[in-house]
């Protein structure tokens, strides 16, 4: 409608001719009339009126300035015509879509145009006698798809689909982060039961030790006393990594570099070694889940805690890089080293310290390689997907 009245805007302001201008409504998805105008006239040109209009064999007849909805495959349109000059030599004509020549028909006969396109068409039809005219215009346009009575049940099922969809989405979404908390409530517990029980536990049986030997053997006692500080120490040192471990403001991988060095620095900061620690910018990027950033702080954490216990290293490098879509750490000395043929319990520079970062790099679904010679030390790497 806003084009139709657009056209006939700029044809008043920039003035019309004597002769009519035919209204045409184009690109609408709908039917729109067509007037006719007389400019320089003093009355319009009359109508020539219509007998019957069929489209594809059902009689139909529009409203004036209404259009014909033309379904798809539906493109026969037949039309009969009266005759407005009772008694008198008429000429009919008509005329498809503006086209220069028009096209003589017999009044008496209807005229049937096959194979119309399935787009915006108009027809003229004129008659003519002693120099009068009658003129009509009929416009087919095509149906829009949501008249068909297939589209709104259609629409309506695809709306269903994609609030189940989302619904489904959502509470899949919904399950993984409460399974995702309970895995980490788990680990909690597990380390809580693993690290603190037994640390408490031989708190406990020292305590009690050191009240028996008191009196008897001071110096024992003292002993005792020292490994029980040395225990509540280590108690706190794991409790502090389980918060750690589950604080979001450390998912960056700059945190976890910091929490690195520092760690580092505690371990072998009382020991006759040197330490090289080389982190890549790339990693920076990284961002690790909270599952993933505890066990690969804790393999790190506890491979560092085996070299300052056993290697006897003059050197420690650290290096952490990132090559594609795998982080990669490496941790090397040159201690002592070990015989990687021995098994676990028979190795003395493994013990269980080996055992869990195996098990930990598992979890992770990451490789750990371990190569080791007595005497020339050790190379430790983990790898790790972050795609």
């Amino acid at each position: 409608m806003f084009t139709y009245l657009l056209w006939l805007r700029l044809y008043r302001i920039l003035g019309g001719s004597n002769s009519f201008l035919t209204l045409i409504i184009v690109g609408c998805s709908n039917w729109l009339g067509i007037g006719q105008l007389a400019f320089g006239q003093s009355e319009p040109i009359p109508e020539l009126p219509f007998r019957r209009i069929q489209l594809n064999g059902y009689d139909v007849m529009p409203q004036p300035g209404q259009p014909l909805l033309m379904q798809h495959g539906h493109n026969t349109l037949s039309f009969w015509i009266s005759n407005p000059f009772e008694g008198q030599s008429v000429r009919f004509s008509y005329q498809i879509r503006l086209q220069k020549d028009w096209i003589a028909v017999d009044s008496a006969s209807p005229v049937v145009l096959k194979n119309l396109p399935f787009e915006p068409t108009t027809i003229r039809i004129r008659a003519e006698a002693k120099g009068q005219t009658r003129l009509n215009s009929l416009i087919l346009v095509p149906q829009p798809f949501w008249y068909n009575w297939w589209f709104w049940p259609m629409l309506s099922i695809i709306v269903l689909v994609f609030v189940s969809i989302f619904i489904w989405l959502f509470f899949q979404y919904r399950l993984r982060q409460y399974m995702r908390l309970q895995r980490v409530r788990e680990n909690i517990a597990r380390d809580l039961h693993d690290d603190m029980g037994s640390y408490l536990s031989s708190i406990s049986m020292l305590s009690q030790s050191v009240l028996n030997i008191a009196q008897k053997d001071p110096q024992h006692a003292r002993f005792l006393v020292d490994k029980i500080g040395e225990t509540a120490r280590q108690v706190m040192d794991s409790m502090s990594d389980i918060i750690w471990s589950v604080n979001p403001e450390n998912d960056s991988m700059s945190q976890i570099v910091v929490r690195m060095r520092d760690v580092a620095t505690d371990l072998l900061g009382d020991q006759d070694s040197s330490l090289h620690m080389n982190i890549d910018e790339t990693v920076s990027q990284i961002h690790l889940p909270l599952e993933q950033r505890r066990d690969f702080f804790l393999i790190y954490k506890e491979a560092l805690t085996n070299i300052a216990k056993y290697a006897s290293a003059s050197h420690v490098w650290i290096h952490l890089q990132r090559n594609g879509p795998t982080l990669v750490l490496t941790m090397q000395d040159d201690g002592v080293g070990f015989d990687t043929s021995q098994s676990v319990g028979r190795n003395p520079l493994g013990g269980n310290g080996l055992k869990n970062i195996r098990a930990r790099a598992e979890k992770l679904g990451g490789t750990l390689t371990i190569q080791s010679t007595p005497g020339q030390g050790t190379v430790i790497i983990l790898q790790i997907s972050v795609a």
